[in-house]
C-alpha cells in the first residue's frame, strides 16, 4: 500500500495512468474513493494521483486538531513521493480548500488548480439554510449505513439520479464502509476547515483557476465558488443547474471533459455544461 511520510503520518495514495500528474484530493471525512466516476477518464489523459487526506480513509489520524497548512504539507509529501516537481491539482469540498492552501503555499508545485463545491472560508463563507445544516446532522447520526446514505440523498444528489442509482450509491457506500473515517480524524479535519480562510490571499493564487460547482449544493451554496472564481486572478466558473454537492460523481463526463478540456489550454476553454463559464476579467 503506497503511502507518503509527513509530519507524523503516512498519507496513502493511488496513482492510475499516465502523462502530465494530476493531484486529487478528496473532502470532509472522505477518501479517494470519492472519485471513482472521474478516476477512469481522467487517467486516460493524466498520472492521476488520489490522496486519503490525514485522518481519512488509508492514511493515518494522528490526534488533532489539523490545519490547512498541515494537510496541504501532506499532498506536498504525497508529490515528493512520486517523485513529481509540480502536478495539476483537483480539489473538491475541503480538497478544494486544501488545494488552495497548497496553490498558495508553494506555488510552484501547482500548474493547474480546479476547485469543485468549495469556498473561501470563514468569515466571507456562504451557509447552507438551517433545514440542510439539520439534514446533514441527522444524516450523521443514523446508525445503519445505506439509510444513513439515503437520508443524505437531497443533499449530494438530483432527485431524478439518486431514484435511478439508488441500488448502486448504496452498494457502492457499503463496499467502502470499512474506509469510513473515525470520528477522531473527522473532529481534527473539522478544526482546519473552521480555520480556513484565504479570502483576502486570492489574489495571490498563480495558477490557471478553474471552479465548478452545482447551483443547487445544500451543503456548500453557489455563491462560495462565485466569490471564489470572482476573486482569483482571470479564473473561469462552470455551475451545473441541478447539481448539488456530489455533482462531480453524478455530472462525470461533462466534468471530466471540462477539467480535461481546461487543464490542456491551461486558460478554460472549456465550456461544457454550464450555466454560467466565465473569466472574472469579464466582470471588471
Amino acid at each position: 500500500m503506497p503511502r507518503a511520510e509527513a509530519d507524523g503520518a503516512h498519507i496513502y495514495f493511488e496513482s492510475h495512468g499516465s502523462g502530465e500528474p494530476l493531484l486529487l484530493i478528496a473532502g470532509f471525512g472522505s477518501n479517494a474513493t470519492a472519485y471513482w466516476a472521474n478516476i477512469p477518464d481522467l487517467a486516460r489523459h493524466f498520472r492521476v494521483i488520489a490522496i486519503d487526506p490525514r485522518g481519512s480513509g488509508r492514511s493515518d489520524a494522528p490526534p488533532g486538531p489539523y490545519s490547512m497548512p498541515l494537510l496541504a504539507e501532506d499532498c506536498a509529501a504525497v508529490l515528493d513521493a512520486c517523485g513529481v516537481d509540480a502536478a495539476h491539482v483537483v480539489g473538491a469540498s475541503m480538497g478544494g480548500m486544501i488545494a488552495q492552501h497548497l496553490a498558495l503555499r508553494v506555488p510552484a508545485r501547482v500548474r493547474g488548480l480546479v476547485l469543485a463545491c468549495t469556498t473561501p472560508g470563514l468569515p466571507h463563507h456562504v451557509l447552507p439554510p438551517d433545514e440542510a445544516i439539520a439534514l446533514f446532522m441527522e444524516a450523521a447520526d443514523i446508525a445503519d449505513p445505506a439509510e444513513a446514505v439515503r437520508a443524505a440523498y437531497p443533499l449530494n444528489y438530483s432527485d431524478a439520479y439518486a431514484a435511478a442509482h439508488d441500488a448502486e450509491i448504496v452498494a457502492r457506500s457499503l463496499a467502502n464502509e470499512h474506509l469510513r473515517s473515525k470520528p477522531e480524524g473527522r473532529a481534527a479535519q473539522l478544526a482546519a476547515v473552521q480555520g480556513h480562510d484565504t479570502y483576502d490571499r486570492l489574489g495571490d493564487i498563480a495558477a490557471p483557476t478553474l471552479v465548478l460547482h452545482g447551483e443547487r449544493d445544500g451543503i456548500m451554496p453557489v455563491e462560495n465558488g462565485r466569490t471564489l472564481a470572482a476573486r482569483i486572478p482571470a479564473a473561469r466558473l462552470i455551475t451545473w443547474p441541478e447539481g448539488r454537492h456530489l455533482f462531480f460523481a453524478e455530472f462525470s463526463d461533462e466534468v471530466d471533459e471540462a477539467i480535461i478540456a481546461f487543464l490542456r489550454d491551461g486558460r478554460g476553454a472549456a465550456t461544457v455544461g454550464a450555466s454560467a463559464t466565465r473569466s472574472n476579467e469579464e466582470d471588471r
